[in-house]
């Protein structure tokens, strides 16, 4: 009987999207493969359970209510000494808790898609706990200096610039693979558009605007919602609420006043079928967000990122012509006019771009990257 590979991810629910990354890496790895189990683990399980809640309340109405202190944070980490200090010494009391369950579990391989995880794994490879190949798999279009450990010696990042800046932090050029941002392999796939548009009683000859704002819907639909039902264009509108139950309930509150046609849905898995059919996307620009909409071709139209990776991530597919960016409702309906009325050309053109710089086969290569070391 083969040997069973174990693969160990280790993530953190900041955010939807490194959860999905690990899922897509651990779905590719399992497909046709019975020799491997994959185990996912959360970063706040290895946490005292009160603490790992309340730093994520504190985080996410940080991001809600005060955005600009998350980027001045995010500033101060990538540069200052005394965080990365700090840093050593939160990661030398957490590791603690996390090496039993790696001895316990024993994987083969261990994959971190969040720097948080990333540090403690690093901190017990220093202290000669453990042993285990560690690959890291970034998540957004930049890195932080918080993922940057010597002690990793496998990394995976979703472009050149990215490889170039841990090679300048001193992590070696050949540990460094440029695959993207692993995404779930339905996001190649091209849906059933006729059957999609049916279910949802859409038109096939309306131009389609999807809103989504994460996991979380950190976004104001509200306001976003109205801004596109008073454009005097032809449009029919798709939001997404994911798991914030108040937009949820407030939109559908909303929706008997307004003249578009509007489809208001809660957290849902096939975010990929709403992609395909959409004409353009307006969201927050998270990595994962952002890597699936390229490999649909999915024009983005980002609505005033929180300053750090969002910021970042916006410049990046900016400066590629793969998004546009808003920083107020207005500009949201000068976009729209200008995509829809005015020169649909560029709608091609951010379509073509987006497709350009996608890697829709990144789980699979990613997969297949972490099955070297067998």
């Amino acid at each position: 009987m083969a040997k069973l590979y174990k693969i160990l991810f280790i993530s953190a629910p900041v955010g939807a999207g490194h959860i999905r990354a690990a899922q897509a890496v651990s779905s590719a790895l399992c497909k046709d493969n019975v020799h491997i189990e994959t185990k996912m683990a959360n970063v706040f399980d290895f946490f005292n359970p009160s603490i790992g809640k309340a730093i994520l309340n504190v985080y996410l109405k940080i991001l809600e209510i005060f955005p600009q202190i998350y980027g001045v944070a995010y500033s101060w980490g990538n540069e200052s000494y005394l965080a990365l200090t700090g840093r050593r010494i939160i990661s030398s009391y957490l590791a603690r808790r996390m090496e039993r369950y790696i001895l316990e579990y024993n994987p083969a391989v261990i994959v971190c898609t969040h720097a948080t995880p990333a540090g403690l794994v690093a901190h017990l490879i220093k202290k000669n706990k453990i042993s285990t190949p560690v690959v890291a798999v970034v998540t957004d279009f930049v890195v932080h200096r918080l993922w940057i450990y010597p002690e990793i010696q496998h990394y995976v990042v979703a472009n050149k610039n990215m490889r170039d800046f841990l090679v300048e932090n001193g992590i070696k050029h050949n540990g460094i693979e440029v695959m993207g941002i692993p995404v779930d392999e339905k996001f190649s796939l091209v849906p059933d558009k006729e059957q999609i548009l049916s279910e949802l009683q859409l038109s096939p000859n309306v131009k389609t605007i999807l809103i989504m704002g994460g996991g979380a819907g950190m976004l104001p639909m509200d306001d976003i919602l109205l801004c596109c039902e008073n454009i005097d264009i032809a449009l029919q509108i798709i939001v997404v609420t994911g798991n914030n139950k108040s937009i949820y309930n407030k939109l559908i509150n909303l929706q008997s006043r307004l003249r578009k046609t509007v489809r208001i849905l809660g957290y849902i898995n096939n975010v990929n079928e709403l992609m395909a059919i959409s004409d353009l996307i307006i969201s927050k620009p998270g990595g994962m967000t952002c890597a699936e909409t390229l490999c649909l071709g999915l024009p983005m139209l980002i609505y005033r990122p929180i300053p750090g990776q969002e910021d970042a991530n916006t410049n990046y597919l900016v400066k590629c012509q793969a998004a546009l960016r808003a920083d107020s409702v207005e500009e949201i309906q000068v976009i729209i006019k200008k995509l829809f009325i005015e020169e649909p050309e560029q709608l091609i053109v951010l379509q073509k771009n987006a497709l350009a710089i996608s890697q829709p086969m990144s789980g699979q290569r990613i997969a297949e990257y972490i099955l070297k070391f067998k």
